[in-house]
């Protein structure tokens, strides 16, 4: 992680159309000094499903976040449970589209 900043290829369209397969994001650790809020994007490494990325759909009074894709056949909050804030691997802070060519 280079200054605090890490970037990952997305793969699977449980995020799209807000972020779609193939995208490339840059995320970050050192935002996770802030409280964590419904709605921002994290990386998280999830204990069932692995290195996924989600958004936050809400903080619980326990302070587990509880996360959700955005597209409709992205697995619904209760399946995928509540995690940790020390399982967030960072915050997304920017999204690569891809740019596609005319031809």
């Amino acid at each position: 992680m280079v200054f605090g900043l890490k970037i990952f290829k997305v793969k699977g369209q449980s995020m799209a159309p807000t972020i779609p397969s193939g995208c490339f994001i840059l995320l970050t650790k050192w935002l996770m000094i802030f409280p964590v809020r419904a709605g921002q994007c994290f990386v998280i490494n999830h204990p069932q499903h692995g290195v996924i990325i989600k958004t936050v759909a809400k903080v619980d009074k326990n302070g587990f976040l509880w996360s959700k894709g955005e597209n409709n056949t992205s697995l619904p909050i209760e399946q995928l449970g509540p995690v940790y804030k020390h399982q967030v691997i960072g915050r997304v802070i920017y999204v690569f589209r891809p740019q596609f060519t005319k031809q």
